[in-house]
C-alpha cells in the first residue's frame, strides 16, 4: 500500500473518532439548567393585579453597574431595653420601632403559597410566638425591607401590596377579603415614597389563636445601595388581644430615613 493511501485511511479515522466523540454528549441526557426541578420565579404583577388594572408589570434585574453595595446587613443596633430600636439596613434606608419589639435586622422572613412566595430582611418583631399552637411562629407585627430594580417607585409600590394575596390566602379564590388603599405619595429624605395600605378579613383559623384580620401596608422609595428602590412593609395580625393599632403603624412608617 502506497505512503499517500496509508496517509488517506488515517485522516478518515481520525475524522470518525471526531465525529463519534461530537455525538456521544448527544445520544445521553441532557444536563439540567439551573431551574430543573425547581419553580422558575415569576413576577408577580401579572398575576396579581386587580380586574381592570393597566399597572405595568416587570422583571427582576440587577442594579445598574457601579451602583453601591454591601454584602452584609448592617450589625444590629444596641439599645437600652425599653428604649426605641433603630434598624438599619443594606439599602440605606433605616426605621425605628418601639423598645418592646424585637430587633432581628440580620435575619428574614416570608411567605409562600399557592401564587408564589414573599420575602423580606432587615426585620423586627412585635409579639413573637404570641400563638403556641401556631410551628411557624405567629407575630402580632412585622417589619421588613426588600429591594427592586428596573422599575420606578410607584410600580414597586404597586406590586408590593398585591403581594397581600399571596400573604393572607391560603389558595386563589377563597374567601378572604381583601381591600386596597389608594396610592398615598409622599417624600422620605426629599424622594419620592409611595405607600399602600391593605386589609385582610375573613382569615381562615387554623387554631384558636389566629386573627381573622391582617393589615399589609408597603412603602417603596429610593435606595441607597444594592437596589435602586427599597421597599419597606408593616403586617399586622389583627381582631387578636394585643394586636398593634394602625396609629403605631402610622408612625412606624413616619420614621422611615436616609442612613447617615
Amino acid at each position: 500500500m502506497s505512503l499517500k493511501m496509508r496517509l488517506v485511511r488515517v485522516a478518515a479515522l481520525l475524522g470518525l473518532f471526531l465525529a463519534v466523540g461530537f455525538l456521544l454528549p448527544k445520544l445521553g441526557p441532557q444536563a439540567p439548567d439551573s431551574y430543573q426541578g425547581v419553580a422558575r420565579p415569576t413576577t408577580t404583577a401579572t398575576a396579581l393585579q386587580p380586574t381592570g388594572s393597566t399597572a405595568p408589570t416587570s422583571t427582576r434585574v440587577g442594579p445598574p453597574p457601579g451602583f453601591p453595595s454591601m454584602e452584609f446587613p448592617p450589625p444590629e443596633n444596641q439599645v437600652t431595653a425599653g428604649d426605641p430600636i433603630p434598624i438599619d439596613t443594606k439599602y440605606k434606608i433605616s426605621y425605628t420601632v418601639p423598645g418592646d419589639w424585637q430587633n432581628s435586622s440580620g435575619a428574614i422572613a416570608g411567605w409562600e403559597g399557592d401564587m408564589g412566595s414573599v420575602t423580606y430582611g432587615a426585620i423586627a418583631m412585635y409579639g413573637y410566638d404570641y400563638c403556641p399552637e401556631d410551628r411557624d411562629g405567629a407575630r402580632k407585627a412585622i417589619t421588613g425591607m426588600t429591594g427592586r430594580n428596573g422599575i420606578d417607585v410607584a410600580t414597586a409600590a404597586f406590586e408590593a401590596s398585591r403581594q397581600a394575596e399571596i400573604i393572607f390566602r391560603d389558595q386563589p379564590n377563597d374567601d378572604v377579603q381583601i381591600q386596597y388603599s389608594e396610592p398615598t405619595q409622599f417624600q422620605i429624605g426629599g424622594a419620592e415614597a409611595v405607600r399602600y395600605s391593605v386589609r385582610a378579613s375573613n382569615l381562615t383559623k387554623k387554631f384558636d389563636c389566629d386573627p381573622t384580620e391582617g393589615t399589609f401596608d408597603v412603602v417603596a422609595t429610593q435606595g441607597y445601595s444594592n437596589a435602586t428602590i427599597a421597599v419597606f412593609m408593616v403586617k399586622t395580625d389583627q381582631q387578636i388581644e394585643g394586636a398593634l393599632p394602625h396609629t403605631e403603624v402610622d408612625q412606624i412608617v413616619s420614621t422611615l430615613r436616609r442612613q447617615n
